[in-house]
């Protein structure tokens, strides 16, 4: 927006450094630094993130040492004059501010921030380009110059001030991505480990994720020798003749070793970017719970509290200390408590022969 004030070799430059910053998202902050420094000669700089408070936060640096964060964050982030919670005010008038934006240079030569932090680092003249995201800053670089060096001009500051439009257009598609690359992270981590089995598939039973219990059940299903090929030959053998398992499907399915599953089907969920119809298949073993087990005529039934039931029946999931604790919201102290109880009263020592002796109980 400020492009027709530059002169075209400025501009150039502009389209240069716009380029080169065209990288993935985990390189792009530490790019956007590089290019600074290639196409504008900007030797030294910062590149902070800000959250939704207004704190400045994981730090990407450019001859700058970063053992100062440390100082910087314990103390001297409250004197900084251009942190966002400060200037919350200039950054919705412009995204570039310079220290007259704030004060006047003497004043700013008095500060502790000046005196005490920067000049340690033979800092003298400062700029910031705040990164926006509509109203809300979400990103912040610092360019910093030596006393020995010039200040900072103004057809620099109409430089960084256009070049802070496109930035900030690019920081918040990276982080966009960098959340669902997060979320999609945390989703598979925690289906991966599931006791119950779990894979989505589409209208064609092409097989979009599977976790591991899964996996194993389907194994079992199949003499195919790769885990692809018994996973498809499972879905198959899930689905068979039955017309109507998009709306919705129970069955139970006897594996090779005859062990038996209950299978669900949900609904399709409509995927609008994808434009495909994606279903979901829970995996049930029959003995998952310890209620079966209890309702067997062998001699459990009413020997554990409500409590070591709980743990018991957990246990039995596959699931470990910690996350047996966190399901049922205590210690993991506690946990074990629970389960010495229970070795104690099975008359065993630990979880194997435990799981064995309940097995063939």
């Amino acid at each position: 927006m400020q492009a027709r004030k530059l002169p075209q070799e400025e501009c150039s430059r502009i389209l240069e450094f716009l380029d080169s910053i065209l990288t993935p998202p985990e390189n792009f902050r530490q790019q956007v630094l590089v290019s600074l420094k290639q196409t504008f000669g900007y030797q030294r700089g910062t590149f902070f993130l800000i959250d939704d408070q207004g704190n400045m936060h994981a730090p990407i640096m450019l001859n700058i040492d970063d053992t100062l964060c440390d100082p910087y964050y314990r103390y001297y982030c409250k004197q900084d004059i251009f942190h966002p919670q400060r200037v919350a005010g200039q950054v919705l008038r412009h995204n570039v501010l310079t220290v007259t934006d704030i004060m006047s240079v003497p004043k700013f030569m008095n500060t502790e921030y000046y005196n005490d932090f920067l000049q340690v680092q033979d800092i003298h003249h400062e700029i910031a380009m705040f990164l926006m995201d509509k109203d809300q800053p979400i990103g912040v670089i610092g360019l910093y110059r030596s006393a020995r060096e010039k200040g900072f001009s103004s057809t620099e500051t109409n430089t960084l001030e256009t070049i802070s439009v496109h930035l900030s257009r690019a920081l918040t598609g990276n982080l966009q991505i960098a959340d669902s690359r997060l979320h999609k992270d945390i989703v598979e981590s925690s289906y991966r480990h599931l006791p119950i089995g779990f894979l989505i598939f589409d209208r064609t039973l092409k097989i979009h994720y599977i976790n591991d219990a899964a996996l194993e059940v389907c194994r079992d299903f199949s003499s195919v020798g790769s885990l692809s090929s018994a996973a498809d030959y499972f879905v198959s053998q899930l689905v068979g003749n039955n017309n109507e398992w998009q709306s919705g499907l129970k069955k139970t399915m006897l594996s090779h070793s005859l062990k038996q599953f209950t299978v669900n089907i949900l609904p399709a969920v409509y995927h609008h970017l994808q434009g495909k119809e994606f279903y979901t298949a829970c995996i049930l073993p029959a003995e998952f719970s310890l209620q079966g087990h209890l309702k067997k005529d062998n001699g459990l039934q009413g020997i554990f509290s409500r409590r070591e039931s709980e743990v018991l029946d957990l246990v039995l999931r596959g699931l470990n200390n910690r996350q047996i604790a966190a399901q049922l919201f205590v210690s993991v102290h506690t946990v074990k408590t629970h389960l010495q109880n229970i070795y104690k009263k099975m008359g065993v020592k630990n979880r194997t022969s435990l799981c064995y002796k309940i097995n063939v109980q």
